[in-house]
């Protein structure tokens, strides 16, 4: 059984980065939209092309011959071809809006999908600040580039053609003059291209950096003021910001001093055809209506050329953002589901860490777990206490496979966790953490996280458990009452305990305590123990605790010291042989 997530087997792949390809692979999946949307903009290029052949003819065949009937007929044609021109245009602008709000759509959902499928480590070595980034500014940009610039792109390269055959058509020695200016304008594109797409790379990674460094100072806002250091964090977000400006600036030299130079040499050309060709009226060589048309013409030309240097640098700046985004979406996640996983119906709760040996990737060479050996029965309670960094909680992150052992296995039920589908697995598992998560949302919709179909009777129930109920039940607007962020409308207990109510309503088989009291005070403490001992009740429990205690009613006691097992047994047991565990509660007066 393949196990990887839906968007990853439906997504296409990758599109080629750098290439103006990249753009048109992400309208592929609406080609039926697509093809359409460049019809209507195709036969609103022909229409275009055509008005001036009218003007030709109401100065020819009508203004210069005073045949007021035929003036009225061009005139009608002219209102007519303007009304589906209208037509056309909205039909454009409307499909290829869609499509550029439904790429961003399918992209912002296909990257948050895909981050999603990454394990925690993946975002340690991630500011989210620049993930956030990736997710809106980038991903914003190819809006734009998708929808209005491919289009106008389209539809300048279509009239710049047409335009300059006519040209050529109608008189090839004026057309000359407009060729001349081609080639420079050519050369020009390609070289501001060049800086452009550079420079706006840069731009978005500083601004990504920017974006890194407002969300720590906004998440870490009371450590700011604490330390004073407003002024200092401001100091640095408007370094980061100058420097993305600065980018912008040069950015801003380069196309206006190209778009100038466009601009000044399309006028030189129309000024040149006026008066080459006014030579040819005078001498016979060219109907006014002609020359007339043909400075359309020319005016369309060279506002198509000089719009699509400026289209082009905007698509290049997309390129360079689309290679940011597929760049994310390229990183396979470090840890996931093999192929052929075996999924887990149900679960006794047996665990067994076999040898097992971690190291960081980023620090290899110290090791926080050497060569942890224990089992536990299912049902059983055993508690990991030790101090700091004596690596406590990473066995309880390689349990759901947070990470995985450099050396060693931990089997679940006689099942290697590599082996085993990760949603099953820890579809299996909950925990309490000693800084538990509530998202922004209400307390009913918090509690129901870990249970998105509990009815709203379970809900209450699992609050019971969790002697949350009373207090949910005295506010105002009940369990539709929101959070805030992070739950700070809500004191360390109470989201200690709305926290247990999710992990209740969860019903796991393994359950994981992570420091669940360290913070609270006797009364809420008080309170949480009874929860835990609800929720703790048939279930196979891990109590990771610096107080000890939380840990004196376990079956087992797990003493670890630098990454080892150095002692194992019931508190009694190992209170009676006066060693580690013993000094440990000692020296911190807790029992």
């Amino acid at each position: 059984m393949n196990t990887s997530s839906p968007e990853a087997a439906n997504a296409p792949e990758p599109p080629p980065k750098g290439d103006i390809r990249t753009l048109f692979q992400l309208l592929r999946p609406y080609r039926g939209r697509w093809i359409i949307a460049t019809g209507a903009l195709m036969f609103g290029g022909i229409v275009n092309l055509a008005l001036p052949q009218a003007l030709r003819l109401a100065i020819d065949e009508a203004v210069t011959r005073g045949d007021l009937d035929a003036l009225s007929r061009i005139l009608a044609f002219a209102l007519a071809a303007f009304t589906v021109l209208a037509l056309l245009v909205f039909a454009r602008h409307y499909l290829m809006s869609w499509l550029g709000q439904r790429v961003v759509l399918d992209l912002r959902d296909r990257t948050f999908r895909h981050l999603l499928r990454h394990p925690p480590g993946f975002f340690h070595e991630h500011s989210s600040g620049e993930l956030i980034s990736r997710l809106t500014s980038d991903i914003s940009i190819l809006q734009y580039a998708v929808g209005s610039e491919l289009s106008i792109g389209l539809r300048s390269a279509m009239i710049a053609a047409g335009g300059l055959g006519i040209l050529l058509w109608t008189s090839p020695q004026l057309a000359v003059a407009i060729l001349l200016i081609i080639p420079p304008l050519s050369i020009g594109a390609v070289y501001i291209r060049r800086i452009i797409r550079r420079r706006s790379g840069m731009v978005q990674d500083l601004l990504a950096d920017a974006n890194a460094g407002l969300k720590e100072s906004i998440v870490g806002i009371e450590t700011v003021h604490l330390f004073g250091a407003e002024e200092r964090e401001a100091t640095r977000y408007r370094d980061r910001v100058t420097q993305a400006f600065d980018s912008l600036i040069e950015i801003a030299i380069a196309r206006g001093g190209f778009m100038g130079g466009a601009q000044f040499a399309g006028y030189v050309a129309i000024a040149v055809i006026v008066f080459l060709g006014g030579r040819q009226v005078i001498a016979g060589e060219l109907s006014a209506g002609e020359l007339a048309a043909f400075l359309l013409y020319t005016l369309m030309v060279t506002g198509s050329l000089m719009g699509l240097a400026g289209i082009w640098a905007n698509i290049q700046r997309a390129l360079g953002a689309s290679a940011r985004i597929f760049d994310l979406l390229a990183e396979e996640p470090g840890i996931q589901s093999p192929p052929d996983a075996h999924v887990l119906e149900s679960l006794s709760g047996a665990i067994t860490f076999d040898r097992v040996t971690f190291r960081y990737p980023a620090r290899p060479t110290i090791g926080v777990l050497q060569e942890i050996s224990f089992a536990i029965e299912p049902g059983e309670t055993i508690a990991l206490v030790g101090p700091s960094g004596a690596g406590k909680s990473t066995i309880a992150a390689l349990l759901p496979r947070f990470h995985d052992p450099s050396e060693g296995t931990i089997r679940v039920d006689g099942h290697d966790l590599r082996t085993l589908d990760l949603e099953s697995l820890r579809g299996h598992l909950a925990s309490v953490q000693q800084e538990p998560v509530l998202f922004s949302m209400s307390i009913g919709a918090n509690i129901r996280y870990g249970n998105p179909e509990a009815s709203d009777e379970e809900v209450r129930s699992a609050a019971r458990s969790a002697h949350i109920a009373e207090f949910i039940e005295g506010l105002p607007e009940g369990y539709a009452s929101e959070v805030g962020e992070r739950g700070v409308k809500l004191s360390g207990g109470q989201r200690q305990r709305i926290a247990i109510a999710r992990a209740t309503l969860a019903n796991p088989r393994i359950l994981i305590l992570d420091e669940a009291t360290s913070h609270l005070d006797t009364e809420n403490e008080g309170l949480v123990h009874q929860a835990l001992e609800t929720l703790m009740r048939d279930r196979t429990t891990i109590v990771i605790a610096h107080r000890l205690s939380t840990v004196k009613n376990a079956d087992r006691i797990l003493v670890l010291d630098e990454g080892r097992i150095v002692e194992s047994g019931t508190h009694e047991a190992l209170m009676e042989k006066k060693s580690a565990y013993s000094r440990l509660t000692q020296a911190q007066h807790l029992l």
